[in-house]
């Protein structure tokens, strides 16, 4: 059995290897726990409402919807969720096509995800200014390039599970 010490040590490699790319996955941080719930502000002058609840551990699912006065202007299915040892952002604009952004960095409040191939916006960031305050924006290349912003407060928590 000359092989048995190689096969041992390469699944131990591999265990190694599962268990770094499974906590790799999840947030450290808790940055995704502060994101369900209902947030809304104002943009433009329009109202600004984010719907956001989690469906299992790796995957948040969202709504946006934009009101002028009470007629809904727009409406975008987002959803951030890990695959592959990456956490991705989806969006779908109106329900049409989808544009994938990848988180870049991630700090303790702030996560900004991009996507240079797309025309605009290419970069994103969600950052939480205490419980119940969201910073959202969207910009070009660089955060001061075409610049949106979108500040949040949390109107609602996610219902209970039951």
């Amino acid at each position: 059995m000359p092989f048995l010490p190689f096969l041992r040590i390469a699944g131990a490699v591999c265990g190694a290897l599962c268990v770094a790319i499974c906590f790799a996955q999840a947030p450290a941080d808790g940055w995704l726990s502060r994101l369900p719930g209902i947030w809304e502000g104002t943009v433009g002058g329009d109202r600004y409402v984010e719907e956001w609840r989690q469906v299992d551990a790796n995957t948040y699912e969202g709504r946006s919807t934009t009101w002028s006065g009470d007629k809904e202007a727009g409406q975008e299915q987002l959803r951030i969720l890990s695959f592959a040892g990456h956490w991705l952002y989806l969006a779908a604009p109106g329900g049409n096509s989808v544009t994938c952004f990848m988180r870049e960095s991630a700090e303790p409040d702030t996560w900004i995800f991009e996507n240079k191939e797309h025309d605009y916006p290419k970069r994103l960031g969600y950052q939480f200014g205490g419980k119940d305050s969201l910073r959202i924006w969207i910009a070009g290349m660089t955060d001061a390039d075409q610049p949106m912003e979108f500040r949040l407060t949390r109107m609602a928590s996610p219902a209970p599970e039951r």
